[in-house]
């Protein structure tokens, strides 16, 4: 039995889902990509199964106000 071959419009970044799984798309170091299995998660997933919610401006800078931001050291 022949297989067709599908063509995908995809860039190196993009996540790619097939038959239920994740593939990363990544540069193969000749001009073309390849499809890796996808190892990370997204913000939104992690904080689906934590139970989370993004901070507020005010209590980033609570947490966090001390550290130095870009270009300043």
């Amino acid at each position: 039995m022949a297989v067709a071959a599908k063509k995908l419009d995809v860039e190196v970044g993009d996540l790619v889902e097939i038959e239920g799984r994740r593939y990363d798309v990544v540069s193969n170091n000749a001009g073309g990509v390849r499809l890796e299995p996808a190892i990370t998660k997204t913000v939104a997933e992690l904080r689906a199964e934590r139970g989370g919610r993004a901070l507020t401006a005010e209590e980033f800078d609570e947490l966090f106000g001390d550290l130095p931001r870009d270009g300043e050291g």
